[in-house]
């Protein structure tokens, strides 16, 4: 896929660095130390100028992108981008959001939306009062790929698989187990699969499921 990325900061660095491996990249990054640094670290190609203004975006080649995805600090240089690229009719746009008030205007727009401060905020909050359940990944826009790590005295330690699914708290829909890593190995969590001390069980969910995991591993 051809991808541009307008803006270089802490959300998107990993985003490029990932990118830039398997498609074709475009960074557009209006500050000249910050566009150097991210060409001299991944080699991906950077313009240098302000994505909110048309011709830089045109010089990055918004007229055949099929994503485009905006970064940017500032509520309005986000909108902005993002109009432009429905205007020239880029296939999928994303957009960072910190101000839930435009998130109408986005989806008048068919923009894909992030919420930076909820997201980071959960996922803190996840590792602080839930270490032993890990995020790995977004599966599309709602599902997710969570890790249970099963630790000493963990309440799913030397239970099978059907006995974790029939504990009180735990979600009777929305969770589906693919695996369980032991020992370097990688086993079919069948119903009548046993977890020990130190397995890494991999489960995929609606997000509406965590808390019902979370209260399940306290």
């Amino acid at each position: 896929m051809y991808v541009i990325v307008a803006g270089v900061n802490t959300i998107s660095k990993k985003l490029i660095e990932d990118l830039v491996q398997n498609h074709d990249l475009v960074v557009v990054e209006e500050d000249e130390k910050k566009a150097e640094r991210i060409y001299s670290k991944t080699g991906a190609k950077v313009i240098n100028g302000s994505p909110t203004r048309l011709s830089i975006l045109e010089d990055a080649g918004i007229s055949k992108a099929d994503v485009l995805v905006s970064t940017l600090e500032g509520a309005n240089e986000n909108m902005i981008v993002s109009m432009l690229g429905r205007k020239y009719g880029v296939p999928k746009v994303v957009a960072r959001v910190e101000d839930t008030d435009y998130l109408d205007i986005y989806k008048m727009l068919e923009v894909n939306t992030i919420e930076y401060t909820d997201l980071v905020y959960g996922e803190f909050m996840s590792v602080i009062e839930h270490p032993s359940i890990r995020k790995i990944a977004n599966v599309g826009a709602e599902k997710e790929v969570l890790e249970l790590l099963v630790d000493r005295g963990s309440p799913i330690q030397n239970l099978r698989i059907d006995e974790v699914k029939s504990l009180d708290k735990f979600p009777k829909e929305d969770v589906v187990f693919t695996a369980v890593l032991r020992d370097g190995e990688v086993h079919d969590p069948s119903e009548t699969f046993r977890l020990q001390q130190g397995d890494s069980v991999i489960v995929i969910i609606d997000p509406g499921a965590k808390k019902g995991i979370n209260a399940v591993l306290d």
